[in-house]
């Protein structure tokens, strides 16, 4: 089962303080471990060049950073640590200092409170979207308000075989697996109802069923998506199994876990779940390319994170290679 070692929490607003905050020690405390927390402070080039000759710019930046370092030592002052907190302040682009902070530190955690909702209603801005893509740890980005404990997760898996890349599909077999150990991880501890999520499809079905020059009987398109469901059907019972072996009777006794396979599009069907059994965390892969530095994140995950309005746990594949250095 995964467990975290390293949590790096990301302060960003007065507004979503204690949020993070809380959220990073309920997890930590949960795991024994360690939090840093961390808060970039950007700069613009024209308040640079403009507003303050470039020799003083240093020592005002210096001098921000520090004020800043001073201001969340004083609200972490009355928070429930039970050990002195670390706390880096930086300049700079947000989510580039956060990437770099954990490369050099080794965290295996970034939790950050989610920024605004935009005119399109999502609930992630461009810098959490910037997380999600680019950190090559896990990244928990909670919805604004969300301080109490978890009480639906939504471990999202892939079982049709629209994935493949040159590996028959162990890329995705791997994340899959992940999704459940670490939805696990944060059920166990609370009294939190496991969901295990997913949707299938049937490819060119409505081609098959209702195409002008491939038009085949009904029975035989009825036996096609049968199968096709079957086989899903069957990758899914086969994750659980795992799941459960992994964990063993008295804790699946405890979690009672709540699966649910649907037909359908991923990116329609997951978002219609959160809002049907009232989910507050959803757990997902961010598949893509593994290996190349660069944007790596599948269409279908990136259209889910346009449309749900929970907090997200985004998990990379093994071998993902952040294009930030």
């Amino acid at each position: 089962m995964k467990r975290f070692n390293s949590i790096l929490c990301v302060i960003d607003s007065e507004h979503t303080f204690d949020t993070a905050v809380s959220q990073s020690i309920r997890i930590a405390s949960d795991h024994q471990a360690d939090i840093t927390f961390v808060s970039v402070i950007g700069t613009v080039g024209f308040w640079r060049s403009t507003l303050h000759p470039e020799e003083d710019h240093h020592k005002f930046l210096d001098e921000q950073m520090e004020s800043q370092r001073a201001t969340i030592a004083s609200r972490l002052s009355v928070m429930a640590l039970t050990v002195k907190p670390n706390i880096e302040v930086y300049s700079g682009i947000g989510f580039i200092e956060i990437i770099k902070s954990v490369l050099k530190n080794q965290h295996d955690l970034v939790v950050k409170c989610a920024e605004e909702s935009d005119w399109l209603s999502r609930i992630f801005g461009s810098e959490d979207m910037h997380l999600l893509r680019k950190c090559p740890c896990p990244v928990l980005i909670l919805k604004p308000g969300q301080d109490d404990r978890f009480r639906n997760i939504l471990a999202t898996v892939s079982v049709n075989d629209s994935f493949s890349e040159l590996d028959k599909g162990r890329v995705q077999e791997a994340l899959n697996r992940q999704v459940l150990e670490y939805s696990v991880t944060l059920c166990l501890p609370e009294l939190t109802q496991l969901h295990v999520g997913s949707a299938w499809d049937a490819y060119a079905e409505n081609f098959y069923r209702y195409g002008a020059f491939t038009h085949l009987p009904e029975k035989d398109v009825d036996q096609y998506t049968e199968q096709v469901r079957r086989k899903c059907s069957d990758k899914l019972d086969i994750l659980v199994r795992e799941m459960n072996d992994m964990l063993g009777k008295d804790a699946i006794k405890y979690l009672l876990p709540r699966i649910h396979l649907v037909k359908g599009k991923p990116s329609r069907e997951i978002p219609l779940m959160t809002d049907k059994y009232g989910i507050d965390l959803i757990v997902m892969g961010t598949v893509g390319r593994v290996g190349i530095p660069g944007l790596i994140i599948g269409n279908t995950a990136e259209s889910i994170l346009e449309q749900v309005k929970c907090s997200v746990l985004a998990i990379k594949p093994e071998g993902f290679k952040t294009p930030v250095v």
